[in-house]
């Protein structure tokens, strides 16, 4: 945005250069009290000629105004005009002296609608690096500004007629750039020789009014061949192509855009100026505005919509100053002719009262329309709401960072109907992390498109660089390889400077329809969501590589003392078997076998947020809190309060975890157990048949809790299986998910072995099927039964 107010600046003052340039060789002349064209019609310029707006001046009489020399400002001079019956009218006029800033308050709407036109063409540009567009508004810019020195001095003719001309062509160019194509540019350069032919002769025979009327007109008919063409076209698509939602009202928004550019030149051809050159000029500015905005809609809404990421406060800074400037023209025609109130005709005052009320009201407003929008276009849809809550309550779901990112991409292609998403990142980021089941996609940080991306902080649209060359032709063809419609960046928000850290790439919608507003907004909250997982994803990296690099420098007594699992020594009836394996130095995962009689034990595990020296001092912490509450004769239900009150008071909400425990008896032959959002407890029975229990309850550290225990009465010959999520987690050299199935599949084939020889094997078969990657999650599994009498 910030390179987009420099370039709009910088063209104000290119504009304001040029112009006063031109008006500073100017001298001030008489001249008639009228502004007329070649053709003898009086524009409506001026309230002292109101009454002969839209006539036709005979050219003859005009003729002897074209000699400075011999005019005197104490003379009247007569001037025949046509009436509306057909006959001349004699009209005897005293000539005004016409100073060279005269021209800023008589022309103030043209200058204004040129340079309008200026900075339409710098935003197409801009934008899209469409030289056709900009050439096309840029043009128009300039017959508007070639107009008004024509009727102001009576010079630029050159100027005027070749801009008129090159407009004609560039139409003809635009009948097929709005159908997606584009014209040998070998038609350039007769066009512009023919434009330049014309425009010479035309400065050359500026005496022969005649003549430069039909070189006009051929030239207003030209843009209007080119117009009828371009709506009948428009038309033919509306009729074949059956456009369908904001496919169908872009399409006639271009056609009312183009009805209104052809508009003058058939006041011109076919009805002697009516109405333009009749009523006031305000009509005509108005009519240009809406012609640009019709076109603005009907072909680029993309541009205008992401380019300020939805609903921020520049659209509706815009939308109100749009609405303001639009009241206010309305007022001051309702009070110059509908209600003139005696007061309100000085402009002095009519301004301060309606500078006064605008002052009051305009923020107000503006949060108010802000509301409104957020709510019709966003939170009254129900499809976008229920996505948006889908997506917060997975990031505080008790589930891996990649399962997380892999949900979040699942949920914005279902709520969006977009056929895939990718995150594309540069390839110094994450190197040592295999990212491919993630829909992550590296690029070469020093590649000329992740550099396009880095510079160009704005919503990239793929169809924009259709037409581009180099470095836009590359990057289309890279977009559109990929299926991508959209390219939003994803910012860095650990960074003092805004800079882009990755890249979400949307395709296309499944029904081929274009993103409404909301869907929009939609995709800019997720945005914001994918910067915080990448910066979370970010700082578990590099705590992993800290943890890989200090893991053989941790001191023993960590090891030992803190973290070792103590055996129970005096459980003769219960037997078990287990491992555990950290994936960085320090387990993360908490596992503890405490006896409480000789036939009854106590069993958790439990899986803490994150991994390393970490989370190995909160699982020591926890280990102590256990060892403390049991001592005191706690139950199992007030070991898991105490536990989860630990987290809520210690970490207030950012730290949680999930456990599962129980008390395994052997001559009740019960199973006691709790389950806090841990993975589901598995009961498999003599003949290999295995039960999955997965009632859970809130994990612990979110909030207060009453948890509840579950009993489960077992078979002497019943076998249990706990296991951290670091198993079914696992992913093999072709992405494939190891899962719970594999897990139970694993279990059935080995049903005949003891709980003791099952941990080693399945240890072995999760290396076995992860290949040559590295360990990603804590391993924990653990097996028990009722020892044999």
């Amino acid at each position: 945005m910030r390179e987009f107010a420099i370039t709009i600046f910088s063209s104000l003052l290119f504009f304001l250069l040029l112009f006063f340039s031109f008006v500073g060789i100017q001298q001030s002349t008489l001249r008639l009290p009228f502004f007329y064209y070649s053709s003898g019609l009086i524009t409506n310029i001026g309230q002292q000629s109101h009454e002969h707006w839209g006539k036709r001046a005979n050219l003859e009489d005009l003729t002897q105004f074209e000699k400075k020399e011999f005019l005197r400002a104490d003379e009247k001079y007569p001037v025949r005009i046509l009436q509306e019956d057909g006959d001349y009218k004699t009209f005897y006029f005293e000539l005004i002296e016409f100073n060279k800033l005269d021209i800023l308050s008589i022309f103030f709407f043209d200058l204004f609608l040129a340079f309008f036109s200026l900075i339409t063409s710098v935003y197409f540009y801009y934008s899209t690096r469409d030289g056709l567009i900009f050439a096309f508004f840029f043009n128009m810019g300039v017959i508007l500004l070639s107009n008004v020195f024509l009727l102001a001095y009576n010079n630029s003719v050159f100027l005027f007629f070749f801009s008129l001309y090159i407009g004609a062509f560039l139409h003809y160019h635009l009948i097929y750039r709005l159908r997606g194509k584009e014209i040998n540019s070998k038609w350039l350069l007769p066009q512009i020789l023919i434009a330049f032919i014309v425009a010479v002769v035309a400065n050359q025979e500026t005496q022969d009014l005649a003549l430069l009327e039909k070189i006009s007109t051929i030239g207003h008919g030209l843009n209007l061949v080119f117009g009828i063409v371009n709506l009948v076209l428009i038309i033919s698509d509306l009729i074949k192509i059956k456009p369908q939602d904001e496919a169908l009202w872009k399409r006639i928004s271009l056609f009312i855009s183009i009805a209104l550019l052809i508009s003058i030149p058939v006041s011109l051809i076919f009805f002697n100026g009516h109405p333009w050159f009749f009523v006031h000029r305000s009509f005509f500015f108005l009519t240009y505005v809406l012609f640009i905005i019709t076109f603005f809609y009907g072909t680029y809404r993309y541009t205008f919509v992401p380019s300020f990421v939805i609903f921020t406060p520049t659209i509706i800074t815009l939308l109100l100053v749009s609405i303001t400037i639009g009241a206010y023209a309305i007022l001051i025609l309702i009070l110059d002719y509908v209600l003139p109130v005696p007061y309100l005709k000085e402009r002095w005052f009519f301004n301060l009262i309606f500078l006064f009320i605008l002052t009051s009201y305009l923020i107000p407003v503006k949060l108010k329309a802000k509301q409104w929008i957020d709510y019709w276009f966003f939170e009254k849809n129900k499809v976008l709401r229920e996505g948006i809550n889908s997506i917060t309550n997975l990031i505080s779901s008790p589930i891996s960072m990649r399962k997380t990112i892999l949900s979040i991409n699942q949920t914005v292609m279902d709520t969006l109907n977009v056929n895939n998403i990718i995150i594309l990142i540069p390839g110094d980021q994450f190197a040592r992390t295999d990212l491919r089941n993630v829909n992550f996609i590296r690029i070469p940080s020093q590649s000329e498109i992740w550099n396009y991306f880095l510079s160009n902080d704005r919503v990239t649209v793929t169809s924009h660089l259709e037409y581009g060359i180099g470095l836009r032709e590359t990057l289309y063809n890279f977009l559109k390889g990929m299926g991508t419609q959209l390219a939003f960046p994803v910012y860095d928000l650990s960074a003092s400077k805004k800079s882009v850290k990755a890249m979400i790439l949307l395709g296309e919608k499944s029904d081929k329809r274009y993103f409404s507003i909301g869907e929009l907004k939609f995709i800019n909250e997720v945005v914001k969501i994918t910067s915080m997982l990448l910066e979370n994803y970010s700082l578990l990296e590099a705590e992993i590589q800290k943890r890989k690099i200090v893991r053989d420098i941790q001191t023993a007594s960590i090891v030992d003392n803190t973290l070792r699992l103590i055996l129970p020594s005096d459980i003769k009836w219960i037997e078990f078997g287990f491992f555990s394996k950290p994936a960085v130095g320090i387990s993360g995962d908490y596992l503890d076998l405490i006896p409480v009689s000789s036939s009854k034990m106590i069993i958790l595990l439990g899986d803490v947020a994150g991994h390393g020296l970490g989370t190995g001092f909160l699982v020591s912490a926890i280990k102590g809190i256990v060892r403390e509450q049991l001592r005191n004769g706690t139950s199992l239900e007030g070991l898991f309060r105490e536990i989860n009150s630990f987290f809520r008071a210690r970490y207030k909400g950012n730290e949680f975890m999930t456990l599962l425990g129980g008390v395994l008896d052997f001559k009740e032959k019960t199973f006691k157990f709790i389950n806090a959002g841990h993975l589901a407890l598995l009961e498999m029975d003599s003949s290999g048949s295995v039960i999955a229990h997965s009632k859970t309850q809130r994990v612990l550290g979110i909030l207060e809790t009453d948890y509840q225990a579950q009993e489960l009465k077992l078979r002497p010959d019943t076998k249990l299986f706990l296991f951290s999520d670091g198993i079914t987690e696992t992913f093999g050299e072709k992405d494939e998910l190891f899962g719970e199935e594999g897990l139970i599949e694993f279990l059935h084939f080995n049903d005949h072995k003891t709980v003791k020889e099952l941990p080693p094997l399945l240890e072995s078969k999760i290396n076995q099927f992860r290949g040559s990657k590295e360990q990603a999650d804590d391993l924990t599994f653990i097996a028990l039964t009722f020892a044999k009498d």
